[in-house]
């Protein structure tokens, strides 16, 4: 089976909607990633040293259907996706390695 890497592209903040929702004077960026972290999925598991399991549960499906039989349209550009975290989302681009 095909392999997923996992490469962080950006951590971004949202300082307009933490203004607004966030009352944490310390809330900044996600603390569990930094830009160019790589991570590398086998058979679609989350890599152990991938420290976010909220984060993992966002691109579950992604990782998974990049290391099926049949990966779809972004196996071979990558694929471009981010966690669920509406203030604090971090990007991953996501690459199909055989």
């Amino acid at each position: 089976m095909a392999q997923c890497t996992v490469t962080v592209l950006k951590c971004t903040l949202d300082e307009e909607l933490k203004a607004k929702y966030i009352p944490d004077p310390d809330y900044g960026l996600c603390p569990y990633f930094q830009p160019g972290q790589v991570f590398v999925s086998r058979e679609g598991e989350r890599p152990e040293a991938f420290s976010c399991r909220i984060g993992w549960r966002a691109l579950e499906e992604e990782v998974r259907m990049m290391t099926s039989p049949e990966p779809g349209p972004f196996a071979e550009t990558g694929h471009v996706v981010c966690c669920n975290d509406g203030c604090r989302p971090v990007i991953f681009l996501l690459e199909r390695e055989e």
